[in-house]
C-alpha cells in the first residue's frame, strides 16, 4: 500500500505527517507493506527541506529526525497511491482536480478523517506556517491523533 500525505508547500504539515505515520507504521511492523511519502500542492518550495519549526516540533515530541526534500504533486506522483490524505479542504480540492474521476472518497480524504477527536466542520489541520512554535505543536498533535487512527485501521485490516 502506498500513502501520500499532502499539504500546501510540503514543508510543514505533510512532512510532519509523513514522519509520524512512517514511525508508527514501523512500530506496528507494517513497513514491508505500507510506504508513506508526502507532497505539496504548490511547487514554490520544491527541493527545500522541511521548515525548521516543523522539525523542532517533531523533536520536542520525540519523533525521529528524517531528511526531507519538498516535492510538488502531480498526476504521475499520485497514480500509484492507494490513499491520499490531505491537511485541509484546499489541498483536497486541488488533489481532486489533479485526479479527476479517479478521486474517489475512499482514496482521497482529509487526514483528520482518522482523528476520533475531529468534529464536523473542524476536521482540517490549520497551516502553522504563519504562526509560532505553539501553532506547530498544535498541528502536530492533530497529526499524531490522525496517524494513530490510520495505523490502528491498517493493523485492524491486516487481521
Amino acid at each position: 500500500m502506498r500513502i501520500a500525505m499532502v499539504c500546501h508547500g510540503n514543508i510543514c504539515r505533510s512532512p510532519m505527517a509523513e514522519t509520524v505515520a512512517r514511525t508508527l507504521i514501523e512500530r506496528a511492523g507494517l513497513s514491508d507493506e505500507v510506504v508513506v511519502e508526502s507532497f505539496g500542492t504548490s511547487g514554490y518550495n520544491a527541493g527545500e527541506g522541511a521548515d525548521p519549526r516543523a522539525e523542532a516540533a517533531l523533536r520536542r515530541a520525540g519523533w525521529p529526525a528524517r531528511s526531507h526534500r519538498s516535492r510538488r504533486l502531480g498526476a504521475a506522483e499520485l497514480a500509484g497511491c492507494d490513499l491520499i490524505l490531505c491537511a485541509d479542504r484546499d489541498n483536497l480540492a486541488q488533489v481532486r482536480r489533479v485526479l479527476g474521476a479517479e478521486a474517489s472518497a475512499q482514496r482521497v480524504r482529509l487526514l483528520r478523517a482518522y482523528d476520533a477527536e475531529a468534529l464536523a466542520g473542524d476536521d482540517e489541520i490549520p497551516d502553522p506556517w504563519y504562526g509560532g512554535a505553539r501553532d506547530f505543536d498544535s498541528a502536530l498533535e492533530m497529526i499524531e491523533r490522525a496517524c494513530r487512527g490510520l495505523v490502528d485501521e491498517l493493523v485492524g485490516a491486516r487481521r
